[in-house]
């Protein structure tokens, strides 16, 4: 469980040490065959933040999958592509995972295609573009500045609501470990794994609300058992009078 870890901690390293490799010694005439690869691997970026944007139902404002840069001296790449997501709707934990999908994704496809060519025998057209969507991935794989800083400021932008999914992980974590220990389950596929984790924290997540809800709801001996500003600090908040609308940018 979670193997893949150290492996994509490995991939995020290559991707940069071979990105700034190609960029800083691929010299023409292969430097058009480089930006062709760069953009696509742009696309499948931008991709990647609009996949798990709509996944995790954030509010899109504007995508953007290539576009030209202005002209700088001494730039050797000049397009680039962003996704446009309302900064007073993003959580900390839709944060993370927008900003990080390009990344994941992007190891999953990878490795998905390096297992059907080293194991499937498959056309040589097939084989052809299967290695090109693997450089253009290498290339541009890496979160951008852009998406690590929105994590940060999601965090600060809703603090105890962030501090409370943190939590709310955490424990679906663990009781995700302790029962797949207990069904002797820790070897299965890390994708399932997920899947679980995602499962108990809706499940604890709409619990908790439940049973807010409920608790509300009793009155022991005529009087609320519980003052419920203490527990609204745990809900998210809600932005919905603010005139003026903060985005954040997706951007590669």
């Amino acid at each position: 469980m979670f193997e893949e870890m150290p492996f994509i901690l490995g991939f995020l390293m290559f991707s940069i040490i071979f990105s700034y490799l190609v960029f800083k010694y691929v010299g023409p005439p292969f430097s058009k065959i480089i930006q062709g690869l760069t953009m696509v691997g742009v696309i499948i970026h931008e991709l990647c933040h609009l996949v798990m944007c709509i996944i995790t139902r954030s509010p899109i404002e504007h995508v953007t999958l290539i576009k030209k840069l202005d002209y700088q001296e001494g730039q050797k790449f000049g397009y680039y592509g962003e996704v446009q997501a309302q900064a007073e709707r993003i959580s900390f934990l839709q944060a993370v995972l927008i900003g990080l999908a390009p990344l994941y994704i992007s190891f999953w496809i990878f490795f998905f295609l390096l297992e059907m060519l080293t194991t499937v025998q498959v056309h040589v057209v097939v084989f052809t573009i299967s290695v090109l969507v693997m450089i253009s991935i290498s290339l541009s794989a890496a979160p951008s500045l852009p998406d690590l800083s929105v994590i940060p400021k999601a965090f600060l932008n809703d603090t105890n609501y962030s501090i409370y999914q943190i939590f709310l992980l955490v424990i679906s974590v663990l009781t995700t470990i302790t029962m797949l220990t207990a069904f002797n389950k820790l070897g299965i596929h890390g994708i399932y794994v997920y899947l679980i984790i995602t499962g108990f924290y809706f499940g604890f997540k709409y619990g908790f609300l439940l049973f807010n809800i409920l608790f509300n709801k009793l009155n022991f001996f005529g009087k609320n058992p519980y003052n419920r500003r203490y527990y609204k600090k745990y809900t998210r908040r809600s932005n919905r009078h603010e005139k003026r609308r903060l985005y954040y940018n997706y951007r590669d």
